[in-house]
Parts: C-alpha cells; structure tokens; sequence
C-alpha cells in the first residue's frame, strides 16, 4: 500500500517537472522568436539606417541574453527543487522495504518456533 503511495508520488513528481521543463521550453521559443523577428528587419531596411538598427539590435539582445539566463536560472533552480522531492521520496521507501523485510524476517522466525514447538518436540 506504502508502495503504491510513494509510487504515485514518483509518478507525480517526474509529471511535474516534464511541465516545467515544457513551459521552459516555450518561454525560450517565445525569446528566440523575438529575436528572428528582430533580425528579419534588420535584413530588410536601408543602409542609412543600418548603425541605428545596430544599436537596437543590440540592446534587445542584450535584453534577450538576460531573459534566456533568468528563464535558465528559474528552470535550473525547478528542476533542482524535484532533485529534493524525489530524493525524500526515495528515501522513504527504502526506509520502508527495510522496515517490512525485518518485519517479514521476525515473522518467520515467530512461526517457525511456533511450529517446533508444537509439532518439533
């Protein structure tokens, strides 16, 4: 029962993080389709206005590096914050199989003595 719980909880986990890692991803999509944007008009105007567009340029650029490294800095610190929720799971059904295995074992030395003792003398 404690098996399936901690499962799910996995199951939920990894759910989770696949959303965040897809969302991500559409974020960044969005950023570089700004930037293709920006450069399609770069290609596009005249030679008078090529230094001006440069500087512009530029500076959306600089905006857009910005952007990828916090969208990176927000995923990275998503992803790590799984990294501990996964690891506590994991480690609560470790503990878990632990517990039942000893449990198991006293059982069956309980009924072994049990059977010596009523059928072994």
């Amino acid at each position: 029962m404690n098996k399936d719980n901690t499962q799910t909880k996995l199951e939920q986990a990894a759910a989770e993080a696949v959303k965040v890692v897809a969302t991500a991803a559409k974020e960044a999509t969005k950023v570089v389709a700004t930037a293709a944007k920006a450069a399609t008009k770069l290609t596009n105007i005249s030679n008078s206005a090529d230094h001006d567009l440069l500087i512009k340029l530029e500076t959306k650029m600089d905006g857009l590096k910005e952007d990828i490294r916090s969208l990176s800095d927000g995923t990275a610190k998503q992803i790590n914050d799984h990294e501990v929720r996964i690891n506590s799971l994991e480690t609560e059904k470790t503990k878990t199989n632990t517990l039942l295995s000893m449990g198991i074992g006293i059982l069956t030395l309980l009924v072994s003595l049990l059977t010596w003792h009523l059928i072994g003398r």
